[in-house]
């Protein structure tokens, strides 16, 4: 009895190693260009009667403008499906805006400061293949990124974009197209839409997001169906020639 389930649980770890290759369908690996800036968002009134103390103006509701930097990250692709996929993603990402800080109300003097977050993110799409007419392989992408803030400098309207959350969720969309190369090799590009999927910040009336582009390129290995010529599974390999 004792050999026998032995032998069952290395008959299934067998079957489960040999599905896992087909869960995989591709891996990879891309550097990216990240655009960003901040939105704020004030609700107190703007006549001086309502609002003795100017906290309509701290700061004031306006969008910052665009700070560039980089990323970068590693993937997998999954589900064994000609049109459907899943990727699931670990990148490091610069956000960030450049802000023209309002000092003074009364005078509207004014500063040019820089936030900055670094973030490792935990990136999760359902991937789309779909003919967009441009004779190569192209696909959507639709999900959700969970953020890390691992370090930050917040000299612009510190008191709100240095409160922002350390782990926040934010939401995703992006188009990729294929370029295949040689032996299972692809090299692709994609363009992500990110927006914060909840304001990072509120406190009273006011309240702080974050939109990101992000431009990558990358390289990836698209598993072959069957790996090569054998279907692995527990039964035997069945030969289909080449």
């Amino acid at each position: 009895m004792k050999n026998r389930n032995i032998l069952i649980i290395i008959f299934t770890l067998l079957c489960s190693v040999n599905a896992f290759p087909q869960f995989i369908q591709g891996w990879g690996v891309y550097g990216a260009e990240t655009t960003s800036r901040d939105r704020y968002h004030n609700g107190y009134p703007l006549d001086f009667q309502s609002d003795p103390t100017f906290l309509h103006s701290k700061p004031p509701s306006h969008k910052g403008t665009e700070y560039e930097s980089w990323a970068a990250g590693g993937f997998l692709d999954l589900l064994n499906n000609d049109r459907w996929q899943w990727r699931t993603e670990a990148e490091y990402c610069h956000k960030g805006s450049n802000e023209n800080v309002l000092l003074d109300p009364i005078t509207n003097a004014q500063a040019k400061m820089t936030n900055t977050f670094t973030y490792i993110q935990w990136n999760n799409y359902l991937k789309r293949y779909t003919d967009l007419g441009l004779r190569k392989r192209t696909y959507f992408l639709v999900g959700v990124r969970g953020e890390y803030n691992l370090s930050r400098s917040t000299p612009a309207y510190s008191y709100i974009a240095g409160n922002f959350h350390k782990f926040a969720v934010s939401a995703d969309a992006g188009v990729g197209i294929e370029f295949p190369l040689k032996g299972g090799w692809v090299l692709f590009v994609e363009e992500h839409y990110n927006p914060d999927a909840w304001f990072q910040y509120n406190s009273g009336k006011v309240w702080a997001m974050n939109r990101t582009w992000e431009t990558r390129i990358g390289i990836m290995f698209r598993v072959k169906k069957g790996i090569g010529a054998y279907d692995l599974d527990c039964n035997a390999p069945r030969y289909h020639g080449r």
